[in-house]
């Protein structure tokens, strides 16, 4: 029986299209860095070190561990420097990306749904952003104020997607087996990732990321509206 669904943000939730949204994102931050070293030698070295965390599996560090610790060698920016500016951005800046995303009743109608029947609602987004930025995505996404058990974030996850442990973390803190757990992303390798922990997987196609052409393997599939009015069903209770 299903007693969790994990929601991803990005392209799920939020309607908003993965590479524009990363493109008009650096594009607003590389220039805060040109006092300090070339904005495209940032935005490359950003990359980078995002690659090294996405890839990590070491339990003993959190994302955001293995993200600075492999970033600051790289720019030789010292920490005291380059955290406050970057702090200020997303504060005061971040918003202004806002523009690319797109709000949709059907994501709120979806996580009610879920809480409606006692189960635990989890943002399952890629853990690669601060808190601050994922709280904002929520906002526009228009589901911030929901009493979602657990949000992933690089400040307190271990592992990204597609990594399994990604979902054991969650499934572990949630105390949930994965097989109690629906995963709901737009992402066929990172978010159908989950079922090989036995979770069940809805696939939402409204900004469907496949591109290595994989054929899909999901539980379910469907547009975010589908999405709302299926975990609404009675069925959905007897998975």
């Amino acid at each position: 029986m299903i007693k969790a669904v994990l929601f991803d943000l990005d392209g799920t939730l939020l309607h908003v299209d993965q590479q524009e949204f990363v493109t008009e994102y650096l594009k607003l931050l590389a220039p805060r860095m040109a006092h300090l070293m070339d904005p495209r030698k940032f935005v490359h070295d950003l990359m980078a070190s995002t690659m090294v965390m996405t890839s990590d599996r070491d339990p003993s560090r959190t994302n955001e561990e293995v993200f600075w610790s492999d970033f600051l060698p790289r720019v030789g920016v010292p920490a005291e420097q380059l955290m406050p500016i970057l702090d200020d951005f997303y504060e005061r800046e971040f918003g202004q990306v806002r523009w690319v995303a797109k709000a949709d009743p059907a994501a709120r109608q979806a996580v009610e749904a879920v809480l409606a029947r006692g189960l635990d609602a989890v943002v399952a987004t890629n853990p690669v952003f601060p808190r601050s930025a994922i709280r904002q995505r929520l906002e526009w996404a228009g589901v911030a104020d929901l009493p979602f058990r657990l949000v992933t974030s690089f400040e307190d996850f271990h592992y990204c997607k597609p990594n399994p442990e990604y979902y054991l973390e969650i499934a572990e803190r949630i105390g949930h087996r994965p097989e109690e757990c629906l995963m709901v992303g737009n992402d066929v390798e990172e978010d159908l990732a989950a079922a090989s922990l036995g979770a069940r997987t809805y696939l939402v196609q409204d900004h469907l990321i496949n591109p290595r052409g994989i054929e899909p393997k999901a539980d379910h599939t469907g547009t975010l509206a589908e999405l709302a009015a299926f975990l609404g069903r009675a069925e959905f209770g007897e998975l």
